[in-house]
């Protein structure tokens, strides 16, 4: 009994269509404050990455294989004409400092000028902070746990049936325990209730065991229940290290046969800046092994404990001293004590309500010729939700003279080359005028791209008029 039930969940933990793919929220999520409501969505194959829970592939989806193609005769990249500088800040913005940099509304005069004025030109250092709920410390790890070595699975045992006595997950699974468990919640931090949902017709014991392992996860100010999950979030690290390390050699092998592997986070356009990205969950794992430049400082922020156990746990074994993971609601950061070099989000709105509002305010945390990168999976969803909900916020940032670069993943051209869609926006180093009929056009080149390619390569658009 106990090897069908771990069958069954395995099953279960394994998406059941490579058409599948959700869109909204999900509880265990980066930043997530409230919980949304997911919904699933179809799409055509050419134009969405579906990697399975439990493969490499599903951490690093652009890495482990090449780019879909999707538009191969499609030249959208575009890199508007620059501006001509109308007016440099007044030198006496120059002592403006952090705390007095109140501005009355994201994108203000006064908001740009502090901007400009805190940035120095030195290495930037800029710690996150939060304002909400703190969060009770975890109990002490122990040798194995705090050191480079997995925990075993008796400490995992051990460790679970403190934070919940009640379950039966451990008899159920037997010594498969630790597997269901953390491709449970693996799969949980990414879909959310929608997990839940396709379980609903498995055996029931099998459902009871995915619920106790999500309420275990969501108890986030339960010592023993965070605990559990920090154990499990490591051992995971472990786990996908010997994968990493596959596609390490595999990539080394398409590179030597002349093939090209995007990536996946932009370079920082200012060495030695710092770079927040915003939501990246367990993918940052193939990241923090392969994509990070040297000198640049990143920030992985990540609402869920087991998530940010993981990221610490993958950046010790890359011996990435440049990475951290840090646990933060995302509607609750702070602005930083020095401007940002890159601020990068992947579908931090379908994840946390309210998030496109925040960034509006986060822009202001960018210096001078840093950027904001936005970024999706090439799926007509995701693309729909980025033009709804980040389109007013680009467009007001072009009409600043903020430059404007998109490319789509697997399009050739300059900014075609991620394996992810991608908008770049880099703020002007002195204050420039565009009229808004010049940010609309830019930003409309863009929409027109975006449904050329769900008419021209989605015969599925239609379902998402």
């Amino acid at each position: 009994m106990k090897k069908i039930a771990a069958l069954i969940l395995t099953a279960a933990l394994v998406p059941a269509s490579a058409w599948a793919q959700v869109r909204g929220g999900a509880t265990g999520q980066a930043g997530l404050g409230t919980v949304a409501a997911p919904t699933p969505v179809v799409s055509g194959p050419a134009l969405q990455i579906t990697p399975s829970a439990l493969t490499a592939a599903f951490l690093s989806p652009a890495l482990a294989a090449p780019a879909p193609l999707i538009a191969p005769a499609l030249a959208v990249a575009v890199k508007p004409a620059a501006a001509t500088p109308a007016k440099i800040a007044p030198a006496a913005l120059a002592a403006i400092t952090p705390a007095a940099a109140k501005p009355e509304k994201p994108g203000s005069e006064q908001a740009r000028a502090a901007g400009n004025a805190l940035f120095d030109g030195t290495v930037l250092s800029a710690p996150a902070a939060g304002d909400g709920p703190s969060v009770p410390a975890s109990a002490p790890e122990d040798r194995r746990s705090s050191g480079l070595s997995p925990p075993t699975n008796d400490e995992l045992v051990a460790a679970y049936r403190q934070a919940a006595p009640q379950s039966r997950a451990v008899e159920n699974f037997g010594r498969d325990f630790v597997a269901m468990a953390a491709g449970a919640v693996q799969k949980y931090t990414f879909m959310g209730n929608y997990f839940l949902e396709g379980l609903k017709s498995a055996p029931l014991e099998i459902y009871r065991a995915a619920t106790d392992f999500i309420s275990t996860h969501d108890k986030r100010e339960d010592a023993p229940s965070r605990r559990f999950m920090e154990l499990l979030g490591r051992w995971n690290a472990f786990q996908d290290h010997a994968k990493e390390q596959m596609i390490a050699m595999r990539i080394a092998m398409m590179k030597r046969l002349g093939q090209t592997v995007p990536r996946n986070l932009p370079p920082s356009p200012i060495p030695g800046g710092e770079y927040w990205d915003m939501a990246a969950g367990m993918n940052a794992q193939g990241f923090i092994h392969r994509e990070l430049e040297p000198g640049v400082n990143y920030s992985f922020f990540d609402y869920s404990p087991f998530v940010v156990s993981y990221l610490k746990t993958a950046a010790e074994l890359a011996g990435a001293k440049n990475a951290t993971a840090v646990e933060a609601d995302l509607l609750q950061l702070k602005r930083p004590a020095k401007p940002l070099a890159v601020l990068r989000t992947k579908n931090a709105v379908h994840y946390v309500p309210g998030f496109d509002k925040k960034l509006e305010t986060m822009t202001d945390w960018i210096a001078p010729g840093g950027q904001m990168i936005i970024q999706n999976d090439p799926n007509p969803a995701q693309r729909s939700m980025i033009i709804e909900k980040h389109g007013p916020l680009a467009r007001r940032l072009i009409a600043e003279g903020w430059e404007f670069e998109y490319g789509f993943s697997g399009s050739p051209g300059e900014w075609g080359g991620y394996a992810l869609d991608t908008i770049v926006l880099t703020r002007p180093k002195a204050a420039v005028e565009k009229t808004a009929a010049e940010a609309a056009r830019q930003w409309s080149s863009y929409e027109r791209a975006v449904q050329y390619l769900e008419r021209s390569f989605n015969p599925f658009a239609g379902l998402f008029r």
